[in-house]
């Protein structure tokens, strides 16, 4: 089952959404043209599986996104704090330079 919806994903091109589907509509009309086929034995339970594979690639992709927005949104956080500080610094040596000229 995974090798048949590997390969119309790969030499259809169809997602892998697309691929499932496809299955689904051959398996349905094979039914209706009452041929006798022992789905349980072709597709062994991995359709469960393939789906719960997905879900998982999913969960992890989400997680690692998580990760990644967390880390940026940290650096942003520090660039900001950095930039206000400089401006602060540059603010400060600026009216201490104008003081100093004032006093001349």
């Amino acid at each position: 089952m995974e090798n048949l919806l590997k390969r119309l994903q790969e030499e259809a091109g169809l997602s892998e959404e697309q691929a499932v589907k496809v299955v689904t509509i051959v398996k349905d009309f094979m039914d209706k043209e009452g041929l006798e086929i022992d789905w349980d034995k072709f597709f062994k339970g991995k359709y469960g599986d393939l789906r719960e594979q997905a879900k998982s690639l999913f969960d992890v992709i989400s997680h690692k996104a998580r990760e990644y927005s967390d880390k940026i949104e940290d650096k942003v956080e520090d660039l900001t704090i950095q930039a206000k500080r400089t401006a602060r610094d540059l603010s400060q040596k600026a009216s201490d330079y104008l003081d100093d000229e004032k006093k001349k």
